[in-house]
């Protein structure tokens, strides 16, 4: 079918906002250069690790480079403060957001975070998503999600609690609670990284992996990835060509495969093996395959 589409906003930064059953949200969008009119994009959710915020996490990612080669619309939600009002932009209180737009600023004393478990952030996720479908010309097939830490706790619920909307979630650390996902969901394709020294997601990542295999109804797992320091394994021919990969990292803590972070946590922190997966890359190279049935 013939399809011309020009999104609502220009190439580059936007801050708006969509409505949820708690109220309004703000939510960051990334708009690529040269995006055609005659077609359907991408478009992936990202989600900021606690105390961070969407400049933060798109700086650590090199998300707006990577996610323009490949013709991806960003969406960049905010967490929430401990308290309502209390951090709007998820930043310290003394930084407006042309400070906070240099990515580099995080807010320790009123930390933004996802509530994984509950239906309000699930409920925003799917917020923004009918947004870039209405708005931003985004293939309602290809919609993506993607976060760390706490984050990755927020996109791999997504695969659970929203799988008529989400194509594939990539799970940067965090865990994912399987007993919420079940037979008969529509399949979504999951990536999960998890650093072998990552407290926070070490304890579930071979149950969550084995889990989705099984409910996707994928083949065995087998070799599709190794470094010096990265192995990954994938179970592929899964129902509705999706696929669920795992990938382990060694001597990685808490963070960001393949990027080092902006704020080291003390002073002469050592920097990421070279030979990590990088994990942006990798999964929107992955995603890139993947088109919602």
């Amino acid at each position: 079918a013939f399809t011309f589409c020009v999104p609502k906003y220009p190439s580059g930064y936007h801050i708006t906002n969509v409505t949820t059953a708690t109220g309004n949200r703000s939510v960051m969008l990334y708009i690529p250069e040269n995006l055609g009119m005659f077609s359907l994009h991408p478009g992936m959710l990202f989600f900021h690790g606690w105390h961070a915020n969407p400049w933060y996490f798109n700086r650590l990612a090199n998300g707006n480079v990577e996610a323009s080669k490949f013709g991806t619309v960003l969406a960049m939600g905010f967490g929430t403060p401990p308290n309502p009002g209390e951090s709007p932009i998820c930043c310290p209180e003394d930084c407006d957001i042309m400070c906070c737009s240099e990515g580099d600023k995080l807010d320790l004393s009123r930390p933004c975070a996802w509530d994984a478990g509950s239906s309000r952030d699930v409920d925003y996720a799917k917020a923004i998503a009918k947004l870039l479908q209405d708005d931003f010309c985004v293939d309602s097939k290809k919609i993506f999600a993607m976060g760390l830490s706490n984050g990755g706790s927020m996109a791999a619920s997504l695969a659970c609690k929203a799988p008529e909307t989400f194509a594939g979630v990539a799970q940067l650390s965090g865990s994912l609670n399987v007993s919420r996902c079940f037979a008969g969901s529509p399949p979504v394709a999951f990536i999960s990284y998890c650093g072998e020294t990552d407290m926070s997601c070490t304890m579930t990542t071979n149950q969550t992996a084995d889990r989705l295999r099984i409910l996707n109804n994928c083949s065995e797992f087998h070799s599709s990835f190794s470094s010096e320091s990265t192995t990954c394994r994938l179970a592929d021919g899964c129902d509705g060509g999706v696929f669920v990969e795992q990938c382990l990292i060694k001597g990685l803590g808490d963070e960001f495969p393949g990027h080092d972070r902006v704020v080291p946590l003390y002073p002469f922190e050592p920097k990421q093996d070279p030979t990590n997966i990088d994990a942006m890359i990798y999964t929107l190279k992955r995603f890139s395959k993947i088109k919602k049935n």
